[in-house]
């Protein structure tokens, strides 16, 4: 019996030991028993090119707050769903920067191709602010248990004007785009489409909005 408590202690001692040592070592000491450890690939979204000089509709700013996420969403690896209700992580395979970021700065470049504002700056921003755009993103992953896999996207945004910070838009949209490539290269492509799309979809009624304001304020018939 004392035997087999000494072998109980020395057993959680050990490993109580591997529990406290760093990550690294343990990666060495992985490698040293002949484990390999993948290598760490990074992804981001195609962004589109920096769009051409034009002037701008109204003489408006704009400030883009840093875009918040949905919990399962706060790691910088790819996610995928086994079930509608399982998800996983693809291990070794992650974003930079982090989802909210990357929707965030998508965003950035879609408001400036469109030329509505004179300015559009990611916060924090100096000098005049009009309105304040808020971002949520509740979904950006893979639904691999759907037949051919399919990438999802789901943003809330809203619009606040600075001067009383009443919400004057807002849009909540989900769009999913079929993947067409193999393997997590394909997920990625798949959710840059998806991306494209819904921000391609939503962002015309912030305009409209925007310009109608700007034109009522103005004086100028709509």
């Amino acid at each position: 019996m004392k035997i087999a408590k000494l072998r109980s202690s020395i057993g959680n001692s050990y490993f109580g030991i591997l529990a406290a040592l760093p990550l690294w070592i343990l990666a060495l000491l992985a490698v040293g028993c002949g484990g390999k450890i993948p290598a760490t690939r990074y992804y981001s979204l195609r962004f589109p090119p920096p769009a051409p000089h034009t002037d701008p509709k109204t003489s408006l700013t704009l400030s883009i707050e840093p875009f918040r996420a949905a919990m399962s969403l706060r790691d910088d690896r790819i996610m995928y769903y086994e079930s509608p209700t399982e998800f996983s992580y693809y291990e070794y395979h992650l974003w930079s920067p982090d989802p909210a970021t990357l929707l965030a700065e998508l965003t950035r470049r879609h408001l400036n191709e469109m030329a509505i504002f004179a300015h559009v700056h990611l916060a924090p921003s100096r000098g005049r602010v009009d309105y304040v755009l808020r971002g949520h993103l509740l979904n950006f992953d893979e639904l691999d248990y759907v037949p051919g896999g399919k990438a999802r996207v789901a943003l809330e945004l809203r619009l606040v004007r600075a001067k009383d910070q009443k919400i004057v838009w807002s849009d909540r949209r989900e769009v999913e785009h079929s993947i067409e490539g193999s393997g997590v290269d394909g997920v990625v492509n798949a959710l840059s489409a998806a991306s494209d799309q819904l921000l391609s979809e939503a962002l015309p009624g912030l305009a409209a909005e925007v310009e109608s304001e700007s034109a009522e304020s103005s004086g100028k018939p709509q």
